[in-house]
């Protein structure tokens, strides 16, 4: 089984009661089994567009995980206007990308007092 995340996988593999032999790669995950250095792998999946380029299929969810744009407070109220901007160019870029997953959530709050 070959990943990023050897810790991860492992704590993942040991709660099912399943030894597998681990190895730690760097780079495209997708290509090991492709290659012959592994059977398995864990990996982080958004769309499963690469998973399917490579003839792969997702067995388990090990969990689920967000990214979040994060902004400090005070630059958020003094510099929202530049943060909006921002976060519709980021917005543009999944939609140009053509996500297939299109469940981001692009709002630009308005700032608190």
């Amino acid at each position: 089984m070959a990943t990023k995340f050897p810790r991860v996988a492992e704590n993942f593999f040991r709660e099912k009661g399943m030894q597998v032999e681990i190895v730690k790669l760097h780079g495209n995950i997708e290509l090991a089994p492709r290659v012959g250095l592994a059977e398995m792998i864990v990996d982080i999946v958004s769309t499963g567009r690469t998973l399917r380029e490579n003839e792969l299929v997702a067995i388990a969810d090990i969990f689920s995980a967000t990214a979040r744009l994060i902004a400090n407070r005070v630059s958020y109220r003094m510099k929202y206007e530049r943060i909006c901007r921002l976060v519709e160019q980021f917005r543009r870029v999944v939609e140009e990308e053509g996500e297939e997953k299109n469940d981001q959530n692009f709002e630009c709050r308005g700032p608190r007092s």
